[in-house]
């Protein structure tokens, strides 16, 4: 799927989930990994010209440099926090994303 084509479809596919996202660059390969209580609010961050230039990360300069047609976005994993404190369900994500970042 085209994500700079298909923004909507990637935000409502991802509403109301909690889980671990992986930027790819397709020319080179280099990963970006991360995770969110709120899936589509953090993606839509990234659809954010203002939060791309204020945001202070390899990624988001990234994608204003190559832009989003030279990237495929994966969620690499959704996690169930519904019976979980917020602390319990920070602390699960976490471990999740340590996992997905050991594995390069």
């Amino acid at each position: 799927m085209q994500i700079h084509t298909h923004k909507f479809k990637i935000l409502s596919d991802n509403k109301g989930k909690t889980g671990i996202y992986q930027w790819a660059h397709i020319g080179s390969g280099k990963m970006y990994r991360g995770s969110s209580l709120d899936l589509p609010k953090r993606l839509k961050d990234y659809y954010s010209k203002s939060y791309l230039k204020q945001a202070n990360s390899y990624i988001c300069s990234a994608i204003i440099y190559h832009t989003h047609s030279a990237f495929s976005l994966s969620i690499q994993g959704y996690l169930e926090i519904s019976n979980l404190s917020k602390k319990e369900a920070l602390q699960l994500i976490l471990g999740h994303e340590q996992y997905y970042l050991d594995l390069k």
